[in-house]
């Protein structure tokens, strides 16, 4: 069974990182920066600081660190504005704007569930440990954004190619199933000390909960917090397929730390949140796509890697 940690408020009891991150050559931080200037719509820049803190004191690990995103917007004032500069000054990391990195070419749907292909970043798919990190919010197509979407999407490469993946609600579940499967972190962090509840992922407003979710399963993760925000993880379609694909059971997920009925609130959801649901595919179509997308999602290793990892959970 997974087991996802949780704690009010920040502290170390929530940051237990695996062996296999620590002793890694190199750590991509992967934050989220939807609007390089909507301070509520970013991973929450003391949350990186004391992530990095116990990283480099705590773990006392000297490899390199590179804090990575690809805004919406000019990642670059996203990074001043919202002082991951000095974070990445602080702690000897690099800043590194996805948009700029080299790609592979990865199939996906269309809105007629034909494949086409965009370009998504090799640092996230290739590298030696990658932690995601990103504050709780609704969002206007697939009901959340969380750790997995914060590297489905902000994986790929080119401010104009994040669009191409939204071809209606079948297909953009889909897609993110894909785009998360290739870069499924080795760790991740949800920070719902303030959550974004509304019209996210941009447009919405302060949701005050208080709590901090780790797992080195990033979809258990995603099941528990999106259950703790007041949905069913089986309505949200990415964490549906990834469970279908043998990435981890979104169904039997184990609280440490806290009990769930002390951290259960209710986000607002966005205001398109019913037709958001209209994702499913029926039985047959879903078995065939579910076929092709594993022979897709094959030619990755982080993808395999994390399959073989979670499969049993």
């Amino acid at each position: 069974m997974c087991v996802v940690r949780a704690c009010r408020g920040i502290s170390r009891r929530v940051f237990l990182f695996p062996q296999e991150i620590v002793r890694s050559k190199s750590i991509v931080v992967k934050i989220n920066m939807v609007s390089p200037t909507n301070i509520l719509s970013m991973t929450p820049p003391d949350a990186v600081e004391f992530l990095l803190r116990i990283l480099r004191e705590d773990y006392e690990y000297s490899g390199e660190i590179i804090i990575a995103e690809g805004s919406a917007g000019d990642t670059w004032l996203g990074f001043r504005r919202g002082g991951f500069d000095s974070i990445a000054r602080k702690f000897d990391a690099e800043l590194f704007d996805l948009h700029e990195d080299d790609f592979y070419s990865v199939e996906v749907f269309d809105h007629r569930l034909e494949t086409f292909e965009i370009p998504v970043s090799k640092l996230l798919v290739d590298s030696d440990a990658l932690i995601s990190i990103c504050r709780a919010k609704t969002h206007d197509t697939v009901v959340v954004t969380l750790s997995i979407k914060n590297v489905a999407v902000g994986g790929i490469v080119g401010v104009g190619n994040r669009s191409r993946i939204h071809q209606g609600y079948r297909a953009i579940n889909l897609n993110i199933a894909i785009l998360g499967a290739i870069m499924f972190p080795d760790y991740a962090v949800i920070d719902g000390r303030v959550g974004m509840q509304g019209d996210g992922p941009v447009r919405g407003y302060e949701k005050k909960w208080g709590y901090v979710f780790s797992s080195d399963n990033a979809l258990c993760l995603n099941a528990i917090v999106a259950e703790s925000m007041g949905f069913n993880p089986i309505n949200i379609g990415y964490l549906y397929y990834l469970s279908r694909l043998g990435f981890g059971d979104i169904k039997h997920v184990r609280l440490s730390g806290i009990d769930m009925g002390d951290i259960k609130t209710s986000f607002k959801p966005h205001r398109t949140y019913r037709k958001q649901l209209n994702w499913r595919l029926d039985p047959e179509t879903e078995e065939t796509i579910l076929r092709q997308i594993e022979k897709i999602v094959s030619r990755f290793p982080r993808a395999k890697k994390a399959k073989h990892r979670h499969s049993k959970i």
